[in-house]
């Protein structure tokens, strides 16, 4: 197995984010070692000098950008994806007792392959809100050590389990936090350690499971790659890289790259953080502001714009083969795929489509296409809603991968790369002819 430098900044990437605030922290620790200065959404934006910029929203968000050396800007090229993932959160009220155990009330977030979620050593991790003096203050905490387990009833007590399992996701999924004891310390008391303060001062938190394996290489020879989140954090990881990889020549030309990271992609993205809400088209108007441009310089900007809609893909599974288009198969290791729905579940044109094909063919890495089935119901992405909002041409990929919404997933340890390279090529390229 030879090293490599990119994939293992991935599995770090990935094992620093158990959340989307972690996500978000952890990009943004990579925007701000590249020159990517902060600038707040609550700042005036009216003089925009050329350089790197980035900015969180909400914590959960995050977006990044560099403003160009020429005055006139024309146009966007727009790397969108979502630092959320399928998994399980504690609800408000979390903590009871039940026949002598400890259990965390939790509410199933996005498309979750429930069945994952058994018999994991799981931890939490998440957002507190911490009274400091007279202000609030919003920290991370992340548990390391295993804490919680969803277990699953033996087979004596289930013998047709393995004829197909149910889970009621009210009474099944609730996880054993410990044991009823009376000295034991409850979740406040634990958080209040955690973060070095006292339990009065915790106001509230957002909290979720996660599993403390680590992300891995894995498969004979090194060639996969074994993660939870790898839906969709790998494709936020390639954005940022992509950016960071291009920033210097962006500053030399006269479009705007920028990455959009949103939240709440796996529960519809109809939020103050997803990608229906205003933040990105907010965002971009400014940009032509602050260069000096008016409403109509927006419009023609955005007229100009490209996005890519990066979410991972479908690779064909060889235990259910007959469950993919058999012309539509995606392998790992085969480069990005090029998502395609008549239904427009993905945003793909023949216009975008012929695009992103010639930028792999530029950057000398292999394409490959994915349909669904026509007899099967298809997921969405960021994608349709982005091109909806802000009316530009966009065109939906991602990388191959197995066991997607699963709490571990598996993809191809050379693909990751490849779609780097593939988004830095995207941000340099011009304005192309077609609707």
């Amino acid at each position: 197995m030879t090293n490599d430098p990119f994939l293992d900044d991935l599995l770090a990437f990935l094992g620093a984010s158990p959340t989307p605030f972690h996500a978000v922290a952890s990009a943004t620790e990579r925007l701000a070692a590249a020159g990517f200065q902060p600038i707040a959404e609550t700042d005036p934006w009216t003089d925009l000098r050329p350089g790197r910029y980035t900015f969180a929203h909400g914590g959960s968000s995050v977006f990044a950008f560099v403003i160009p050396e020429g005055k006139r800007i024309s146009g966007f090229r727009i790397v969108g994806a979502h630092t959320d993932s399928p998994n399980l959160r504690l609800k408000p009220n979390a903590e009871y007792k039940k026949e002598g155990y400890a259990q965390l009330g939790v509410e199933v977030y996005g498309g979750v392959l429930l069945n994952s979620w058994l018999d994991r050593d799981l931890s939490l991790a998440g957002r507190v809100y911490v009274r400091e003096g007279d202000r609030i203050e919003t920290r991370l905490v992340r548990f390391t050590n295993p804490m919680a387990r969803v277990a699953q009833l033996a087979i004596h007590l289930d013998r047709e389990v393995n004829e197909g399992l149910k889970l009621n996701r009210q009474e099944h999924l609730a996880p054993i936090f410990g044991l009823a004891g009376a000295d034991a310390r409850d979740l406040t008391a634990l958080l209040a350690e955690e973060l070095k303060t006292t339990r009065e001062a915790i106001l509230g938190s957002d909290l979720m499971l996660y599993d403390t394996v680590a992300p891995t290489r894995g498969g004979r020879d090194g060639e996969m790659i074994f993660s939870a989140r790898l839906d969709n954090l790998a494709m936020c990881h390639a954005g940022v890289r992509a950016l960071i990889d291009a920033a210097a020549e962006a500053q030399a030309g006269d479009v705007v790259p920028v990455v959009a990271l949103f939240d709440h992609e796996e529960v519809g993205s109809e939020t103050a953080y997803g990608a229906q809400s205003g933040s990105l088209p907010r965002a971009l108007e400014r940009i032509i502001g602050g260069r000096g441009g008016s409403r109509e310089d927006y419009h023609r900007a955005l007229a100009g714009s490209l996005c890519v809609s990066a979410d991972m893909a479908h690779a064909v599974h060889p235990n259910y083969e007959s469950r993919h288009e058999a012309r539509h198969k995606p392998v790992l290791n085969g480069g990005p795929v090029i998502k395609i729905n008549a239904q427009q579940r993905y945003a793909t044109s023949g216009a975008t489509a012929v695009l992103f094909r010639e930028l792999c063919a530029k950057a000398e890495v292999p394409v490959q296409h994915y349909a669904h089935r026509t007899d099967l119901p298809c997921g969405s992405t960021i994608g349709p809603i982005t091109s909806t909002l802000l009316g530009i041409r966009t065109v939906d990929v991602g990388n191959p991968m197995l066991s997607m919404h699963s709490i571990r997933e598996l993809g191809g340890a050379k693909d990751p790369a490849m779609m780097t390279k593939v988004l830095g090529a995207f941000y340099a390229c011009p304005d192309p002819d077609g609707p």
